[in-house]
């Protein structure tokens, strides 16, 4: 088990390492209600990422929802500044347009399970 465990480690940092490389900065999605009440990450839960150098939100997805609404809320004023649906399998959220401030990403699936993470546009 601890093996297991080591190895699991050593392959999220070794994911984060390349995505940092690339500009990609790994946005900590959390499940924030829903239909999912067991214990562990449910089906549809995307991926999301920031890349720093074309300012676009990276969103990974593998299909199990046939879409996902997408709200970014500015921490700053608290406003809704971007609403968008995209497909199950994940898109591309250009936010360059975006003013330098601190952002809070809220994913929802077809499934109604709600994912939310941080990211700063700068």
């Amino acid at each position: 088990m601890k093996r297991v465990i080591t190895i699991t480690l050593l392959l999220i940092t070794t994911i984060q390492l390349f995505a940092r490389d690339s500009g990609q900065v790994a946005i900590i999605l959390r499940h924030k209600g829903g239909a999912h009440t067991e214990y562990y990450t449910p089906a549809d839960m995307p991926e999301a990422y920031y890349d720093t150098n074309t300012e676009e939100i990276i969103i990974v997805a593998d299909g199990f929802s046939s879409y996902y609404d997408v709200d970014i809320v500015s921490q700053s004023t608290m406003q809704l500044v971007l609403y968008t649906t995209i497909s199950g399998y994940g898109d591309n959220i250009d936010v360059s347009s975006l003013p330098d401030d601190n952002y809070t990403i809220v994913i929802t699936s077809e499934f109604n399970n709600v994912y939310q993470g941080q990211f700063t546009n700068y």
